[in-house]
């Protein structure tokens, strides 16, 4: 009997932990306090691995994200860039991001950009950043030597996540070819773009639920 006693509750000691362990990890979503956002960079930096060139413009994107919730699921699409600008005057040269009415050579928009979830690091339950793919946003750049668009097919980017939820994004810059222009091979990099509630200067905060 004892024997019998002893097993039962091993199983069910083996079934609650193992329950539990299948609810923290369904439940382990990402929640951010506004859908709507924008991102500003001062500034966002294009340059070439050899150093022959540096664009800095300040840049602002807005959009938004599908739902309050953003489950962990690699490559899940979870939501938009609609708009980008790029502010004149830049250093070392000009850049342009279509908006509408300030486009690329190409002479057709990109946008929307698709936003993907692309993983976090830290440990559970503690975030220290989560990673985005921008999908094929698209700039030119005129260095004065060169004139370029650039459509990367993915671009990283890190939001970074503080102790009292507040995030800051930045680029994770990786080479891309121009798909118009003479310029070469370049990569977008930068400071901590702060991430606000679309149309005010509220931070979007971002959660583990």
């Amino acid at each position: 009997m004892r024997t019998v006693v002893k097993l039962s509750l091993a199983a069910l000691t083996a079934a609650a932990l193992l329950a539990s362990l299948v609810g923290s990890a369904s439940a382990r979503n990402f929640s951010v306090t506004n859908r709507n956002f924008r991102a500003v960079w001062a500034p966002l930096t294009f340059s070439e691995p050899f150093g022959f060139f540096t664009v800095r413009c300040n840049v602002t994107m807005e959009g938004s994200f599908h739902e309050n919730t953003i489950p962990k699921v690699l490559e899940s699409l979870i939501g938009f860039v609609t708009r980008a600008i790029a502010s004149h005057p830049c250093t070392g040269g000009e850049g342009w991001a279509w908006n509408g009415t300030e486009g690329a050579l190409t002479g057709a928009s990109s946008l929307p950009w698709h936003i993907r979830y692309a993983g976090f690091t830290g440990t559970l339950p503690n975030i220290a950043t989560i990673r985005i793919n921008l999908i094929e946003p698209e700039f030119s750049i005129n260095n004065g030597v060169c004139l370029g668009t650039y459509r990367p097919a993915k671009q990283r980017g890190i939001i970074t996540v503080a102790a009292d939820g507040t995030s800051t994004i930045s680029p994770e810059g990786e080479l891309s070819a121009p798909i118009a222009g003479g310029c070469p091979e370049g990569r977008f990099t930068g400071n901590s773009g702060r991430v606000t509630l679309l149309g005010t200067t509220t931070a979007i905060t971002v959660r583990l639920i």
